[in-house]
């Protein structure tokens, strides 16, 4: 079964733009961004950029953007740019567009950014991604005030709407993460093991997927490659999120092929799947942030 995500997310922003309308609060959301100078991947991140303009706008939350291209000379001058616009009172929640593009030193040589020494230059009282070392680490440790990652609360809504024997009964769910991002993969990783899962595995470039697909309860793939999972690949009943994102011919895919939809309990697709979701559960992190429940 294909999940319809957009209705999820429909109905959680009816929520929280009522919740912010009686809170007659005005909240923004700063969202530090940079160019890659790539029209391909300046084009992905205006196209995540977009879905999160218009999610501020149909919950009532201010979005502003900040440009930090100019500061990528290097790690020390990035991060304290990034500390002085998390820094600006107006910013109630800030977050960063990731990936960000290479540091160019002045002799041309270009390094990696330190993408988690940026993400902790954001307070974690403004965290709504929830990637700064300490706000996941409350999460993880069970915090009762800790906020959930976005990626996470949009995979729990799922799974409490449609399939909520599984999210009950992870203890005895084979978990396969298919891809080690910073904001998919590992986050997923940390998520079964928070709740116990009885087996889980980590998939990496180069991993039979096939493999280990085969005996997975849940599947979550966040590649970015059209068709690496087909129907052979998995059992019947397997739940199914994507959050995969490429394009083949002008046409927007997920990891998944869709004829995987005939096998599957549950099936995120793409698009209008776990993106613009879990987009929404970052402005109800930014809502909460700012005190809105």
């Amino acid at each position: 079964m294909i999940v319809d995500c957009r209705k999820i997310s429909d109905d959680v922003r009816v929520l929280i733009q009522a919740a912010v309308f009686r809170s007659r609060k005005k909240i923004r959301l700063a969202i530090i961004k940079a160019s890659h100078y790539d029209a391909a991947k300046d084009a992905e991140t205006e196209a995540f950029l977009k879905q999160k303009r218009i999610c501020g706008k149909a919950v009532g939350i201010d979005v502003r953007e900040y440009d930090v291209s100019e500061f990528l000379t290097s790690q020390h001058v990035l991060e304290k740019r990034v500390s002085a616009i998390a820094r600006i009172k107006e910013n109630d929640a800030v977050i960063v567009q990731l990936p960000l593009p290479p540091i160019m030193r002045p002799n041309g040589e270009q390094v990696s950014v330190h993408t988690q020494a940026v993400l902790n230059s954001i307070p974690p009282k403004k965290d709504a991604d929830v990637l700064h070392a300490e706000s996941f680490g409350r999460y993880e440790a069970g915090s009762e005030t800790a906020l959930v990652p976005p990626v996470i609360g949009a995979l729990e809504e799922i799974l409490r709407r449609e399939a909520p024997d599984v999210l009950d009964h992870l203890d005895t769910k084979v978990v396969v993460a298919v891809g080690q991002g910073l904001v998919i993969g590992k986050q997923v990783n940390r998520w079964a093991s928070r709740n116990g899962a009885r087996e889980l595995h980590a998939l990496r470039e180069g991993s039979d997927v096939s493999h280990y697909t085969k005996r997975a309860d849940i599947i979550v793939s966040g590649v970015g490659k059209s068709g690496l999972i087909t129907a052979d690949m998995v059992k019947e009943d397997v739940v199914i999120f994507d959050f995969g994102f490429s394009k083949t011919n002008g046409i927007i895919c997920g990891d998944v092929d869709t004829a995987v939809a005939d096998k599957a309990r549950l099936l995120t697709p793409v698009p209008g799947g776990m993106g613009p979701l879990s987009v929404t559960m970052l402005f109800r992190n930014v809502a909460r942030i700012a005190g809105v429940k």
